[in-house]
């Protein structure tokens, strides 16, 4: 039986163990086979894949190589797309003619490799991208590479497939379109042609909006606050000597537009664009994909704002396209170059043909993706406000004598339920002004029901789900449902692992979704390596659309193996906390490695728990908090613990299984004794020994009564604990488990201890200190020493007291039980006081306090303080020494701890006197 550390008390150096039943053995068998792939495999699988993406990409690199060098040579200016933002292209093309930009441009997908030759010439495959060659706003060529021949021949994919009757799997591409040096004019004029064509059919359907930017923009408008660091960011690139490109990318709401607009007021900003600073709305979010800002569209209003007459502006696009960068080129040289701040863009297509040739030219692009295509960008990802922004935000929104009314503490929890999205703290700040029945109290009760808070956030024609809506139409087909199944987990940060579990694809290719999702800023990466984080209000959004999108029985199917997974985990790592692993093939190779583990999916452990018991999935329910106990325990998470047992224990009893009960009982009582509410403890644990007894659960009858005889010594006094834990051990004994021998002699010793016997207690520790070494319990075996080292101290040993505790502390740390390491400070400084060095005292009791007082543990942290209170006794300051016994007094007090509030109470006489 594996068992958790209860019941040490410190002040007076004791130390004890009672145990937590392990919650792993009766669990009934799944249809489901769900394997967890160890780490090493893992990595020999992804060490093979990426010998097989080495060899792949460096022949796509040929082939792009190629056409890039075909291009250029013949005075094409040529732009590369990131290959980790692929959505069917690999190049943008800007064509020119006679050395001069036509204000025409084309994309074009290129693919290298044997698999695309045919008997009859070349195929290129459409996959996904049908959608995208159809819709683009940019006619879409292909190119096919020949590794063997180093050939090029192409294709015009959106002519191809548009007139296509149904949608194509590939599209055949001729041999006798070869492109080369000698053929390279006659594809160029073809694509210029077609795409003056599609220009021609698409013109002035939506114009850009184009307007300078005063130089009186020199004032910071009032109502923008925050955002500091990332001012300072984007005004030191764009005034840098070269390259002086930003992308600001995030999602609806967060404030992009708003942050442009402050840093085009920057001083420096204007002083060092003194040709002009242009700002362009190009509608990038406002409609579909046909119905998007165009260049061509811009190309007229840009040319008035750089200073031409609207008399001098040409009637048609390509030749006002030759004036613009003409013009463009004319302010570089004299150094008065422009900046263009491209707000709201949707895709590289609808600004590609706008971008300035001169490095001496800025440019600032808003989008909620992250486009990441132009040679050189930074990308500034703009994230949710701070505690403090979203305060002051707030603040300028409202009138000051609101706010002066509202409490800090109410003013941050409405700012947090906001997710301290800007758009939607600007909306709670106009339902308060404008609805003068409501106060911030009651705003905050319609925001707490979260699945009403999307409907709360809106205002007029101002809406939180209107923005995030736009967002996820803009989508690509094949994300949006794995975008809603993600919110099938409980918690808005995911694993990748779990992603493929509720996408149902592979680890690779939910990698791949999770990926082009960060892409569109509705997912961001976590810092820690292959996890993801949703904004609190996009992961609602994303629950809204999964109710509406998916089946009862589908999402309850997907939950179920997403719970099951988490249970597989947790298992896992419980069993790796609990003590050695037989077998070196898990992932948890360590206790860090557990600890971590659930340090990062507490959250989502707990949430899925109580999801697990709703939705009637009990088994699922009970085993993931049992799993959890032992982890909230190390962390001084006692709280949760209970918690998590009662949830347990309600499982249990709706599944009817009362082996499960007793083991959950025994959980509940364990934490309810280190809450020192020792009646419910005693009751609880007691009700566990019965059902036991009464169904010959001997295993669990056992560990009851280690429990019980643990609560019952720190409320009744050993005298009335010594019998219940040695019928303990004989019942250990009876079981024949080394374990529970080992844990019943650990809380006898500390019994015999406290009641004066100190040879058998030593006697008893000893050979419990020699059993747990044996089953390799470390930190049963630190408990043990603890207890040790108690009866040392006792017995003035305070040499072999020390010894003792530090061998309790190392076992500790090296599990990294938080709890027992800083037990083990606190037992050390009350053994140098009595040896007399009251600096390691000090040291040592200190850091106890400050890990006692963040847990809340007040029993213990008054333990602390009273024995620091005893080192400034004898250090002579007697002020100091009142102060910590009184706190001290009072944590007692609050902890209903009599016996030690006598204790204080003595000292301060001793003090008085």
């Amino acid at each position: 039986m594996r068992q958790r550390r209860g019941g040490e008390r410190s002040m007076m150096q004791s130390a004890g163990s009672s145990g937590t039943l392990s919650p792993h053995s009766g669990r009934s068998a799944r249809s489901t086979d769900y394997r967890v792939v160890s780490d090493r495999q893992s990595t020999r699988e992804a060490e093979a894949l990426m010998a097989r993406v080495t060899s792949t990409r460096r022949i796509e690199r040929a082939g792009v190589n190629a056409l890039r060098t075909l291009l250029e040579d013949h005075d094409q200016i040529v732009q590369e797309i990131d290959g980790g933002n692929d959505y069917g292209e690999d190049l943008f093309v800007m064509l020119t003619k006679n050395g001069q930009r036509t204000g025409m441009s084309v994309a074009i997908q290129v693919k290298s490799g044997a698999k695309y030759k045919r008997a009859n010439g070349y195929a290129i495959p459409v996959d996904e991208h049908f959608d995208d060659w159809t819709k683009s706003l940019l006619p879409v060529f292909g190119v096919v590479f020949d590794v063997e021949s180093k050939r090029l021949y192409w294709v015009n994919l959106s002519a191809y497939l548009k007139k296509a009757s149904t949608p194509k799997s590939w599209v055949s591409v001729n041999v006798d379109n070869e492109l080369d040096a000698s053929t390279v004019g006659n594809f160029i004029d073809a694509a210029q042609e077609y795409a003056e064509e599609k220009d021609s059919r698409t013109r002035g359907e939506i114009p850009a909006q184009v307007f300078s930017v005063s130089e009186t923009w020199t004032v910071s408008p009032d109502w923008f606050v925050g955002r500091v660091t990332q001012c300072e960011e984007i005004t030191e690139i764009l005034t840098a000597t070269s390259r002086r490109r930003a992308l600001i990318s995030g999602i609806a709401g967060v404030g992009k537009t708003s942050l442009v607009h402050r840093v085009l007021r920057e001083p420096s900003v204007q002083n060092t664009y003194s040709g002009s600073v242009v700002f362009l709305d190009m509608f990038g979010f406002s409609g579909d994909r046909r119905t998007l800002g165009r260049a061509g569209a811009a190309y007229a209003p840009l040319l008035t704002a750089l200073g031409i007459p609207s008399s001098s502006v040409p009637a048609d696009i390509g030749s006002q396209a030759v004036i613009y960068h003409k013009k463009l080129d004319e302010l570089a040289d004299l150094d008065t170059p422009v900046l263009l701040a491209l707000d709201n863009v949707a895709e590289m297509s609808q600004i590609a043909e706008l971008l300035p040739k001169s490095p001496k030219h800025g440019v600032v692009i808003t989008s909620r993706i992250q486009l990441g295509v132009i040679d050189g960008i930074e990308n500034v990802n703009l994230q949710a406000m701070s505690a403090i922004e979203a305060r002051a935000l707030l603040s300028a929104s409202l009138m000051p004598k609101n706010m002066a009314s509202m409490e800090a503490h109410r003013i941050d929890t409405l700012c947090t339920l906001c997710g301290r999205l800007p758009l939607a703290v600007k909306i709670a700040a106009a339902i308060l002004k404008g609805d003068l029945d409501l106060d911030i109290d009651g705003l905050i009760e319609e925001l707490e029901e979260e699945s009403n808070r999307l409907n709360v956030l809106q205002y007029g024609d101002t809406a939180v789900r209107a923005a995030l809506e736009v967002s996820y139409r803009h989508l690509d087909e094949e994300l949006r449902e794995p975008f809603f199944r993600l919110s099938v987990n409980p918690g808005s940060e995911i694993s990748t692992e779990i992603a493929a579990v509720v996408m149902e694809v592979a680890p690779l290719k939910a990698r791949g979704l999770m990926r082009r999702l960060s892409e569109s800023n509705l997912v961001s990466r976590s810092p820690v390596p292959a996890r993801w984080v949703m904004h609190d209000l996009v992961y609602l959004f994303s629950s809204e659309k999964a109710k509406e999108l998916m089946s009862a029985s589908s999402w309850i199917s997907c939950f179920t193996e997403l719970a099951h997974c988490y249970y597989v985990t947790a298992e896992e790592s419980d069993g790796r906390l609990r003590g050695p692993i037989s077998s070196a093939r898990g992932r948890f190779q360590t206790t860090a490695d557990s600890l971590q583990w659930f340090d990062i999916e507490c959250e989502n452990l707990v949430g899925t728990a109580q999801r697990a018991s709703d939705l009637g999935l009990h088994e699922d329910a009970y085993f993931i908090s049992m799993n959890l106990v032992l982890y909230f325990d190390m962390r001084g998470r006692v709280v949760d613990a209970l918690q998590s047992a009662i949830l347990a224990h309600d499982s249990a009893r709706v599944s009817k299984n009362a082996e499960w009960q007793v083991r959950a009982l025994n959980n509940i009582g364990l934490a309810l004794t280190t809450q020192r509410k020792f009646k419910e403890a005693i009751q609880r644990l007691t009700k566990a020994q019965v059902i036991a007894e009464r169904i010959g659960f001997f295993d669990g009858a056992c560990e009851a009564a280690i429990s019980l005889g643990a609560a019952v010594r720190q409320y009744q006094g050993p005298t009335a604990a010594i019998p219940l834990l040695t019928e303990a051990l004989r019942l250990a004994e009876q079981t024949g488990v080394t374990n529970a021998i080992a844990t019943a002699l650990t809380n006898l010793g500390s019994a015999y201890r406290e009641s004066g016997q100190l040879g058998n207690a030593a006697k008893v520790l000893e050979k419990s200190i020699a059993l747990h070494q044996m089953t390799g319990d470390l930190r049963k075996e630190a408990s043990a020493h603890g207890g040790l080292g108690a009866v040392y101290s006792n017995m003035g040993k305070c040499n072999l007291a020390l010894k003792a505790f530090e061998k309790s502390f190392a076992a500790y740390e090296s599990v990294q039980d938080e709890f027992g390491i800083h037990l083990g400070f606190m037992n050390l400084g009350a053994t140098y006081l009595s040896a007399g060095d009251q600096g390691k005292a000090t040291r040592c009791l200190e850091r106890a306090r400050v890990y006692f007082s963040k847990t809340r543990n007040s029993y213990y942290e008054a333990g602390t303080l009273a024995n620091l209170g005893r080192v400034e006794h004898e250090a002579g300051n007697p002020r100091k020494a009142r102060q910590l016994y009184e706190r001290a007094r009072d944590l007692y007090a609050a902890a209903a701890a009599p016996d030690e509030l006598q204790m204080i109470d003595h000292w301060l006489r001793k003090l008085d006197a």
